[in-house]
Formats: C-alpha cells, sequence, structure tokens
C-alpha cells in the first residue's frame, strides 16, 4: 500500500467511521434465542467458551451474532469447525444461562492436570463472531495444555472504514470485560490474557480496573500478551505508564510489534503519535527518536523483569495488512506458544539496549536453524 492510498484509507476512515449505524431490524429484535440455548453437560473439553456483548441474532437455524450492541450479554460455548469444513461459518455455537455458563467454565478449570488454568481472548478492529473464534482457536491450540479457553466478542462492525465505530465499541464493552475478569479471578489463580489490535485497550483496561478492586486477587493472572496493540505507545511505555500496572504482581508481558504493521500506520495517521504495536520511530513523541526512522526499534522498553518487547518485522505473511503476523508466520506462532508455555525461545535476537530500554527481534534464520516444523 503506497502513501497516497494510505493517506486515502485515513481520510476515508476518518470520514466514514463516524457515520451512524442504522437501527436493528424489527424481525432481529423479535427474534426468540430459546431454542439456542444448550445445556451444561454438552459441553466437550475440546469446545470453547464465548461471552459476547453483540446481539445475539436468533432468526436461522444456527446462532449467529450481529454488528449492534447489546446489554443483555450472552454466555455461550462453540463447538469449532473441523479443518476439512468449507467455512468457519460451520462453527455450532450454543447459549447457556450466566450461572450454568459459569459452573461449566468452572468444572473445567478445576479439572486434573489444568492446574487452575484459564485463557482469555480479546479480538481486535474488523472482527466479527467466528473471526474472533477462529483465532481463539489457534491460540487455544498453541498451548501444550488443553486449557479452558475463553472468546470475549464485542461488537465490531467488520469494516475497513468503520475504525471509529469499532473503537466506541470496545470502550462501550469495557465494563463487561472488567467484570468477566473480576469473577473469573475468584475461579482461577492462573489466567493468560492474549488480546489483538484495539482488544489491547480491553486488556490494559481491565487488568487496571483488577488492580485496583481486587489487589488479593490480581496476581491470578500470570501472563498478559498483546499482539499488534494499537495504543498510544507513550501512554504504556513512559514512567509510571500502564506498564507498570501491566507487571504489577510478577507478571509476564510480552508486547508484539512490527514496522510493517499498516493497520497500525493508519491508526497512528488518525490518533497522530505512534502505536504500542509499532516499532517506527519517525512519529515517536521523544522527539529526538524521530531521525531513527522506520528502523530505529521504537518497540524498546524499560529493562524491567517479566517484560519482553519483540518485534516481529521479519516474520513476513503473505498478503493482507501484516496486522497480525504472529498469528499467520511459523516463527510467530512458535514465539506465541513459547511464551504460552513457559518455553524457551532460541530464534529472538536482542536489539541493542538504548537509554536503559531493551528487546528482542525474530529472526527467521534463527528459528530456521532451531526447528524444521511449522506450529498449527
Amino acid at each position: 500500500m503506497n502513501r497516497i492510498a494510505l493517506g486515502l484509507l485515513t481520510a476515508a476512515a476518518g470520514l466514514l467511521g463516524a457515520c451512524s449505524l442504522p437501527s436493528p431490524s424489527l424481525s432481529l429484535l423479535a427474534s426468540d434465542c430459546g431454542d439456542q440455548f444448550g445445556a451444561p453437560g454438552d459441553v466437550a473439553p475440546s469446545d470453547v467458551f464465548f461471552m459476547a456483548s453483540n446481539m445475539a441474532d436468533c432468526r436461522e437455524d444456527s446462532l449467529q451474532f450481529a454488528i449492534f450492541r447489546s446489554d443483555e450479554l450472552s454466555y455461550g460455548f462453540v463447538k469449532p469447525a473441523d479443518h476439512d469444513e468449507e467455512s468457519s461459518d460451520a462453527h455450532r455455537a450454543k447459549l447457556l444461562a450466566e450461572d450454568q455458563w459459569l459452573a461449566a467454565l468452572t468444572d473445567q478449570i478445576e479439572q486434573p492436570g489444568n492446574e487452575n488454568r484459564v485463557l482469555l481472548y480479546i479480538h481486535g478492529y474488523r472482527s466479527d463472531f467466528d473471526d474472533a473464534l477462529d483465532r481463539t482457536v489457534t491460540v487455544r491450540n498453541l498451548n501444550a495444555y488443553s486449557v479452558p479457553t475463553v472468546s470475549v466478542v464485542w461488537p465490531s462492525r467488520k469494516r475497513y472504514l468503520s475504525y471509529l465505530y469499532d473503537a466506541s465499541s470496545i470502550a462501550w464493552s469495557q465494563g463487561y470485560i472488567d467484570s468477566l475478569l473480576l469473577a473469573l479471578v475468584e475461579k482461577s489463580d492462573n489466567i493468560t490474557l492474549v488480546a489483538h489490535s484495539m482488544g489491547g485497550r480491553a486488556l490494559v483496561g481491565a487488568i487496571r480496573r483488577l488492580n485496583l478492586a481486587k489487589p488479593d486477587k490480581a496476581a491470578h493472572v500470570h501472563r498478559l500478551i498483546l499482539v499488534s496493540p494499537d495504543i498510544d505507545r507513550h501512554q504504556v511505555l513512559r514512567d509510571d505508564g500502564s506498564i507498570a500496572e501491566l507487571l504489577k504482581g510478577g507478571r509476564s508481558v510480552t508486547i508484539y510489534s512490527s514496522q510493517e504493521d499498516l493497520a497500525l500506520r493508519t491508526s497512528r495517521s488518525l490518533h497522530g503519535y505512534s502505536r504500542l504495536g509499532s516499532s517506527d520511530c519517525s512519529y515517536s513523541v521523544d522527539y529526538a527518536e524521530r531521525s531513527l526512522g522506520r528502523d530505529g526499534n521504537c518497540h524498546l522498553g524499560p529493562d524491567l523483569p517479566g517484560l519482553s518487547m519483540v518485534d516481529t518485522s521479519a516474520a513476513v505473511a503473505e498478503g493482507g495488512l501484516r496486522h497480525a503476523d504472529v498469528f499467520d508466520t511459523c516463527v510467530g506462532r512458535a514465539d506465541l506458544a513459547a511464551v504460552l508455555n513457559g518455553e524457551p525461545t532460541p530464534w529472538r535476537e536482542t536489539v541493542t539496549p538504548r537509554g536503559g530500554r531493551t528487546g528482542y527481534r525474530l529472526t527467521h534464520a534463527s528459528y530456521t536453524a532451531q526447528r524444521d516444523d511449522c506450529p498449527a
């Protein structure tokens, strides 16, 4: 994407993203979801749990979720489609009452051998229910253990030109996501949160509220992983910024960034300052660093225990906006799997420290030398 096209996309996103959303149709509002409920006993260990703040769409035989907000949260479970099925539309979702959902999830958390683990995935911009589920399954399958997993779904409009709508919707969903995490720290003392893109905003907000509301339980969240986070970089990495909140309780925090992420270049154009998921120095709030340009390694973070800042620019996925290279490349998935499982990451190179800040970069050469398979 050249600079002219990127500029046009930025302008269009700013103009059309603010367009109002039509009201849901009467048929959607009147649809009866009674037939879409399952029973707690139907939940299998391979199923994925979900909490959705979208409006449930029960007009068809299979449960869907609309792009509209709903104050009635939907809880349920999904039997993910097999790899040989033609479309993710084959995912089979069923609803549960909230108390049944929490009981079923707790039962899986407490299964022998699970060590009380639970994994939450928060999707990002331009992702619907099926997109979020596909990515959740990818992350779940990278675990060496069968970890109970929750897909946290919020109402994205799933359009390139609805960036501002999505930003508004994830902010609106923040309270629901906060409440979910507050409930889960009562059930598990071994929680991992993974967030992509805009989902990183909800992750940071939920952790900040958890630290304040339940400081005695906050350490139950062990690992935080932010992939291509669409957050103001300086807001997180400055002294006494959000990074201090994320690291409380001895958590491990991994942040993946790239200088090649076209979606974050557009976001930076809209916001005016660099995003946390970008390693480009050109728009850094540290004005002395701007001359370092795109290759300046401005993803470097404070040298603090538990923090890993990882540049993925060399993890090249074919086509697209390069906004999900961690999920779409072998070395990216291998690194994510290692973080999830507490394993070594020998394919990382240490970037030359600067001003007391450190970080890493992924390299294909080191990855190829270490292994000959590609994590699914």
